[in-house]
């Protein structure tokens, strides 16, 4: 089990560490080719306004499914949290990323070797989204694989107080 904020945040980093990789590598065999005659202001105008479609979509439909995520049942304990600066991206994936746009980048259009920068806009917003959302409910988003499925549960932002018997003490 682990928080669903630092999933987004790590897969973010490793499709931005292949990016990076993709775009290196293609630069030095390729060369880094111009853009093709696009009007590069509304370029930008367009792909602005496909990201604030996303973001619209992405909220609308994280956010229900954050709401049907169920509490953590009483007896789980929470894993230790830990922070973030030890695994800034996922191992497993970033290969994956890298391969994926590196071949064809390498074999077809240099272009390619941006690809893994759509998923940094699809998990970079959900890392956003989960962040705003985490801080409105006053509830953490844990990922729980159950059977190979991977759910949703919730828990407060402060650990659950420890159980104390009627004089106060630690249970028996």
């Amino acid at each position: 089990m682990d928080r669903k904020l630092y999933h987004e945040t790590r897969s973010t980093g490793a499709a931005l560490a292949a990016a990076a990789v993709c775009v290196v590598v293609t630069g030095a065999v390729h060369g880094i080719p111009p853009l093709p005659g696009w009007d590069t202001r509304r370029f930008l105008w367009a792909l602005l306004g496909f990201l604030a479609l996303c973001a619209v979509g992405e909220l609308a439909l994280e956010v229900r499914r954050f709401r049907r995520a169920a509490p953590l049942a009483d007896d789980v304990e929470l894993p230790p949290d830990a922070p973030l600066r030890r695994r800034l991206f996922l191992p497993g994936l970033f290969p994956v990323l890298a391969l994926t746009s590196l071949v064809p980048a390498l074999v077809w259009e240099p272009w390619f070797a941006v690809l893994p920068l759509t998923w940094v806009v699809d998990w970079g917003l959900q890392a956003v989204v989960i962040a705003v959302w985490e801080r409105r409910t006053g509830r953490l988003l844990w990922r729980k694989t159950t059977m190979g499925n991977v759910g949703l549960v919730t828990s407060p932002v402060s650990g659950r107080p420890p159980t104390r018997s009627a004089t106060g003490g630690p249970p028996a």
